[in-house]
């Protein structure tokens, strides 16, 4: 093999890269969130986000897992990482909905509670409402109750 040339295999690609490589997140949750869909979103953006090893930046593991994960404590990067998942959950926001969210100095985790608290809160309300918009129902001279 004389006059060949060594070639190195190319390196390959960590995870924080293609991690930084996502600039448009609706390319992967194709939903913006608002109140009839929160749960469809909530699954979406989960799957990706557990997909690319960075959902303990939204809900810490309940135990210790095999997988490695970014310790804020340890790795300089952490607070980068945690930058990129809020935008992503910017990204899916409406602009109403943004406004809400947005606190200075808040992490991915705490944008992630925002909005689930959000939505969960509401639920009791809408489940009254509901009810009681049923109860009034009427059809003709007929009501539904």
């Amino acid at each position: 093999m004389t006059g060949d040339k060594a070639t190195t295999p190319p390196a390959s690609i960590k995870l924080t890269d293609k991690i930084y490589g996502i600039t448009n997140i609706k390319s992967y949750v194709p939903l913006i969130l608002y109140r009839l869909n929160y749960d469809s979103s909530k699954e979406l953006f989960t799957i990706h986000c557990k997909g690319y090893k960075v959902f303990h930046h939204l809900e810490p593991p309940a135990t210790p897992s095999s997988t490695p994960i970014i310790d804020p404590t340890t790795d300089p990067e952490w607070e980068t990482i945690d930058n990129v998942v809020k935008q992503w959950l910017y990204g899916t926001l409406t602009q109403p909905l943004l406004q809400t969210i947005l606190q200075p100095g808040s992490t991915a985790a705490d944008v992630w509670t925002s909005i689930k608290d959000l939505f969960h809160e509401n639920k009791e309300f809408k489940v009254i409402e509901l009810d009681d918009e049923l109860r009034t129902l009427s059809i003709g001279n007929s009501t539904i109750l």
